[in-house]
């Protein structure tokens, strides 16, 4: 029996949660979201993840903040980074630290899931 792959959405803004747990959703995708890094760290079965996307500015830990948290602890899933304010500096850190893909919000739906699908083949 297949699953559908398991996202995890990482962002303080209800709002985008909800509207990227849609996209998933009617790509055939399911979506598991997280106000901050700090509760995606706590959660149960990091296993089950097949990605994570995850805001870059939110209280508490940051996007690249949560990025360094996986790595100490060997959680290899791997992570889309977006944000409304990029710069190069974190578009730069991010991707040098593995992230597999760094989007400017609004995110194009196709370009998340292009992200998705590329992370997860």
């Amino acid at each position: 029996m297949f699953l559908p792959l398991l996202i995890a959405i990482v962002d303080d803004d209800p709002g985008v949660r909800g509207s990227v747990h849609s996209l998933l959703r009617s790509a055939g995708l399911e979506g598991v979201g997280f106000a901050a890094a700090e509760d995606l760290l706590a959660y149960e079965t990091p296993r089950d993840l097949d990605c994570i996307v995850t805001d870059l500015h939110m209280p508490g830990l940051s996007g690249i903040e949560l990025q360094e948290q996986l790595a100490l602890r060997h959680w290899h899933t791997p992570l889309i980074l977006m944000t409304a304010y990029p710069t190069d500096m974190a578009r730069q850190l991010a991707m040098s630290s593995g992230a597999v893909d760094f989007l400017t919000k609004p995110v194009d739906p196709d370009a998340l899931l292009h992200a998705i699908e590329e992370a997860t083949l």
